[in-house]
């Protein structure tokens, strides 16, 4: 259990938050692409804002921060920075780009256009991928300030679920493995699935419509695992 806690959780929501990065990711891309091409990465700048918007008139007070969204966006800023600006990547992107603007040879200046389109487009989608990075992580801050939510569900389901338990075990009550079986698998799936659909959405969605329907979930599966655990131990 200690080394659960410790090493395989962690891992574990490690790489469920890589994994909706790429999703998020392919699907962005995709749309810039096929979808909303005009758009560009500017798709994903809006979706940031209201994002960052949700957070901050959802999320101004929590246990676990004092002021999230002025938390959140000092250390976006400051990742920034240190991997865009501070790197000199950006730098290098416009260099390489004025170098070849200005450049004599005719060949180059032949292609100038076409060249200065695709640098276009791949400074699109570079912007849209840190775009889309910044809103997994804002979701990813709304998730962690959400576990209060969380933890409070399962703690009533615990308690409705134990009460269901004694009713049933003093009442001579029906006793079925195939129904706590089948609950307790619904657990993970009831966190995981919610969550994962959370991080990967391409468009900005408010997060009470996903997390509340997750909560009761997660509630009705520990309950009804709990209601259905054997009578004796």
């Amino acid at each position: 259990m200690i080394y659960n806690v410790l090493w395989g959780w962690p891992w574990t929501l490690i790489g469920m938050f890589l994994a909706s990065l790429f999703v998020s990711l392919v699907i962005e891309y995709v749309g810039m692409v096929f979808f909303w091409p005009e758009l560009g990465a500017s798709h994903s700048e809006a979706v940031m804002h209201t994002e960052i918007g949700y957070l901050s008139s959802e999320f101004t007070r929590s246990l676990l921060l004092s002021e999230p969204s002025v938390t959140l966006v000092r250390w976006i800023s400051a990742a920034y920075q240190w991997a865009f600006v501070d790197s000199g990547f950006l730098a290098w992107i416009h260099r390489a780009y004025e170098t070849q603007a200005h450049s004599q040879n005719e060949i180059a200046r032949e292609l100038n256009s076409w060249s200065g389109q695709l640098a276009h487009s791949l400074q699109d989608f570079l912007l849209a991928g840190m775009y889309v990075t910044v809103i997994a992580l804002i979701r990813v801050t709304i998730l962690v300030l959400s576990i209060p939510l969380f933890v409070l569900v399962v703690l009533v389901a615990l308690t409705e679920g134990m009460g269901r338990r004694d009713i049933r075990r003093y009442g001579a009550g029906y006793e079925s493995s195939f129904v706590y079986h089948h609950a307790k698998r619904m657990v993970k799936p009831a966190v995981y699935i919610p969550c994962m659909l959370y991080l990967s959405w391409p468009t900005a969605v408010y997060p009470n419509l996903l997390l509340l329907p997750a909560a009761i979930l997660l509630g009705i599966a520990v309950t009804v695992t709990t209601a259905s655990f054997k009578k004796y131990i």
